[in-house]
């Protein structure tokens, strides 16, 4: 019952309200567009109409073009609560109408900073140093560059007026068709390849020139190899070589080879180890062990040759064994040997030999040699002839 009355109170305070309004002149104000759906401020209950204010009159200056404002279309709000009619209300005073801006239609300044513009000057660049720009081109292991005295094959395919069979002279230099005379030493076959097809598109003989270059005769990049092998001579470099590569084309090795053999290698000043040293004409001296052919731990054979290596394959070296021992004589040395190795190399000490009893007379600590009395331990080196004295008792 009270809720009853109370609502009828409401609607007769609306309606006298808007009486109110109509007789004194009045219209009502415009509602507000929101962008949500319902006005947050309106409980359904203690709504009210305000009434809109008189305009002003607003001069304009007549220096500004008047502007005319659309009105953007008014979003119907839904309701709950039933609402009052509205009787239409004439006023002689034009409304102006401000739009309502959408909060999601807020542009927000965009500040454009231009880039500050930077001048670069040639002084300020670094400057390659004439040292840099003279040196010859570091090269991969096993890439055999071009030198004085290779014949080149330079084939450029659908072409064969400009193709050649030249031979590199003293300097370095080869004399091609229609491109003269240029500079090839110290660059690799695609080096050249590179640079042949870049200067016949430079003088617009050749729009997209394919160039094919191929070392007919390698007379500039030789290894030698000398000692107990079946072929001992000078031998070119074609492409990756190594030290078994060089072994196999000489022959092999002599029955009469050592089993360990020696590179010999122009120094650089870089390099470590034995024989090394700061002047390039030193050779730098690497053993090569032949035999772990067969072996896991073959580097040294695998080691990559280049210009003006040489491999050294000394004369087998042998010791010698008599006395009390089952089988006396010559044999070769082996790696590490020592007596006790000797000794069951020889096949033993007899019945009537002593293992107290053993002299070592070694040539190379003294021009006339000397006597030792070695352990069992001791090693032996090449020249060494032991004996095995007979027991006393």
């Amino acid at each position: 019952m009270n809720l009853s009355l109370r609502r009828l109170l409401m609607r007769s305070g609306k309606l006298l309200a808007l009486l109110l309004c109509c007789a004194q002149g009045w219209a009502p104000a415009a509602p507000l567009v929101s962008n949500l759906p319902f006005d947050l401020a309106w409980d359904g209950a203690a709504a009210a109409v305000e009434p809109s204010k008189p305009a002003r009159a607003v001069q304009v200056a007549p220096a500004v073009a008047p502007t005319t404002v659309s009105r953007p279309p008014a979003v119907p709000v839904a309701s709950s609560a039933p609402s009052a009619p509205v009787a239409p209300v004439a006023s002689s005073a034009p409304v102006p109408v401000t739009p309502a801006r959408p909060a999601s239609a807020a542009v927000k300044p965009s500040l454009s900073v231009p880039a500050p513009s930077v001048e670069i000057k040639s002084a300020d660049l670094p400057k390659a140093s004439p040292a840099a720009d003279s040196a010859a081109p570091v090269l991969a292991a096993g890439t055999a560059a071009i030198g004085a005295g290779d014949v080149l094959q330079v084939t450029v395919f659908g072409q064969p007026d400009m193709s050649a069979e030249v031979s590199v002279t003293e300097g370095g230099e080869v004399t091609l068709p229609l491109i003269g005379l240029i500079r090839l030493a110290g660059l690799t076959s695609s080096d050249v390849e590179k640079l042949v097809a870049r200067r016949l598109r430079e003088r617009e003989f050749l729009l997209n020139p394919e160039v094919s270059v191929t070392v007919r005769q390698n007379r500039s990049q030789v290894v030698s190899v000398l000692g107990e092998v079946v072929k001992p001579g000078r031998y070119p470099i074609q492409g990756r070589f190594t030290v078994l590569d060089l072994l196999a084309t000489a022959g092999g090795l002599t029955p009469k080879a050592d089993t360990v053999a020696f590179l010999l290698r122009k120094g650089d000043g870089s390099a470590s180890g034995a024989g090394a040293g700061t002047d390039p004409a030193q050779r730098i001296r690497i053993p090569i062990r032949l035999d772990r052919v067969n072996t896991p731990d073959r580097s040294s054979l695998d080691l990559v040759l280049s210009n003006d290596d040489m491999v050294y394959v000394g004369q087998q070296k042998f010791f010698y064994i008599l006395g009390e021992v089952r089988r006396p004589g010559s044999y070769p040395m082996e790696p590490d040997l020592n007596v006790m190795r000797a000794l069951s190399i020889s096949g033993g000490v007899t019945e009537r030999g002593s293992m107290n009893r053993i002299n070592i007379h070694r040539q190379a600590d003294a021009p006339n040699g000397r006597e030792l009395a070695p352990r069992l331990t001791d090693s032996v080196m090449e020249g060494d002839v032991i004996y095995v004295k007979e027991r006393i008792f």
